[in-house]
């Protein structure tokens, strides 16, 4: 069965201010295995370099937020660079408990073995951020 989207939600015990930390401050971000290469303008690239030190995704930002709401597609490593899919992060506080709303839609449908292996890979990202943003002192 060919799947087009994942839904993640999440609840992290912390403000929503490190929450958005874990996605945009380099010296946070790498704790979970890279860090975005963006200026964090709408319209503009955003590319996740691991810490080996390659880019390992390109992307651009459709929508952002901040501590909101933050948009971007996925792009093909070839020279078309064709939009793989929209990934969408809502951030929601409710006194200091943070839900994150996570939502990637493909452009093409994923086969179930290729879906299984997308979603095992939006969970450890999201426990690595419920984990990294839980352990930050607040600002």
């Amino acid at each position: 069965m060919e799947k087009s989207f994942i839904e993640k939600v999440v609840n992290i015990k912390a403000p929503v201010e490190n929450v958005w930390r874990v996605f945009t401050e380099p010296a946070i971000t790498r704790k979970i295995g890279g860090e975005y290469i963006t200026d964090w303008q709408k319209g503009s690239s955003l590319n996740w370099k691991g810490t080996d030190g390659k880019i390992q995704t390109h992307g651009v930002i459709l929508q952002i937020e901040p501590r909101k709401l933050l948009r971007h597609n996925l792009l093909s490593s070839d020279k078309q660079r064709r939009i793989m899919s929209v990934i969408t992060y809502r951030f929601h506080q409710v006194n200091q408990l943070t839900t994150v709303y996570a939502r990637e839609e493909f452009n093409s449908p994923l086969q179930d073995s290729e879906y299984t292996e997308a979603v095992q890979g939006w969970d450890k990202a999201l426990s690595a951020v419920k984990e990294t943003a839980e352990s930050l002192q607040p600002l």
